[in-house]
């Protein structure tokens, strides 16, 4: 089976794993951050693949749990003297590629102003003061599809949240779950229309990509925009899912439906298909009248 042995193949991976448990007092800073490309992806190195990020910080007492997995992966086979597919098509090469990320959170913080000595000297009998009230972002951004996600706490006395968030090629998703004790959430969430190909920009000194696009962005298909300032018990689950198949048309190639023998698809003359296939009639509509007279001697 030619299909199932390419002449060469190329394969590319690329994968980032973290998890943890973190519990004690004092003050804490956390970036994380992922971009995972996306080889066949949408027009242009700034759009292609799944970025995600996360920051933290505050003072006080924190027990958290974190994971974040992250995939990208590319795949090439090449046939130098071509191959059937499972359709029958010929073809010289296919390309696939994935991406991938997620981030799952389940923590519970509380504020509390914290004293430490760092250092010796003039340190040791000046300790510092940790005052930073709780803040969280997260981001999850699918470039290809042109949408976002986004939850962010500022300000925060208490927080305790159970997070779910992540993205792929097709769908963008959030689900969310937490108690906030006097702060500020804010969720938001955005689909923009793709990048418009073809198109000429009126003004001639704009990209021939770009311009149009920023025009068009201007008018996003979806806008998600909250604001919560106090105590609040939130629930949310968000998904943006895009999906987008080619159609693909089959072409008639029963003689009797079509031209004849000759005008037969080329795959269909090479596979040679049944005597049954070739001279069956069962599609053909017969005419209510004879197109030529008949002749009779």
């Amino acid at each position: 089976m030619p299909y199932e042995n390419p002449t060469t193949t190329e394969e590319k991976n690329l994968t980032f794993n973290m998890e943890q448990s973190v519990s004690g007092t004092g003050f804490f800073s956390t970036y994380r951050y992922s971009q995972m490309p996306d080889a066949t992806g949408a027009e242009g190195w700034l759009f292609n693949g799944i970025g995600a990020k996360n920051t933290a910080h505050g003072s006080g007492i924190m027990d958290t749990k974190w994971l974040m997995y992250a995939e990208s992966s590319y795949l090439n086979r090449t046939w130098v003297n071509g191959a059937y597919d499972e359709d029958g098509n010929v073809i010289t090469d296919e390309e696939s590629a994935t991406s991938i990320v997620q981030m799952n959170e389940d923590s519970k913080m509380s504020y509390n102003p914290t004293t430490m000595s760092v250092g010796s000297r003039y340190y040791s009998y000046h300790p510092l003061v940790f005052n930073s009230l709780l803040g969280e972002n997260t981001l999850v951004k699918n470039r290809d599809g042109f949408n976002s996600i986004n939850h962010r706490v500022d300000y925060a006395h208490g927080l305790d949240i159970q997070l779910d968030a992540g993205s792929d090629i097709d769908n963008t998703y959030m689900h969310l779950n937490e108690d906030l004790v006097s702060g500020k959430v804010h969720v938001g969430a955005l689909q923009l229309p793709g990048i418009p190909r073809g198109e000429v920009s009126e003004d001639e000194s704009e990209p021939v990509v770009l311009g149009p696009a920023m025009k068009a962005w201007h008018t996003p298909i979806f806008v998600l925009d909250e604001d919560y300032i106090g105590t609040y018990h939130i629930e949310k689950n968000l998904n943006l899912y895009i999906s987008e198949e080619e159609e693909e048309e089959e072409e008639d190639w029963l003689p009797c439906c079509s031209g004849g023998f000759m005008d037969m698809d080329p795959m269909d003359l090479i596979e040679k298909r049944s005597a049954r296939g070739i001279f069956d009639c069962t599609c053909y509509t017969p005419p209510k009248q004879a197109q030529f007279p008949r002749v009779t001697r």
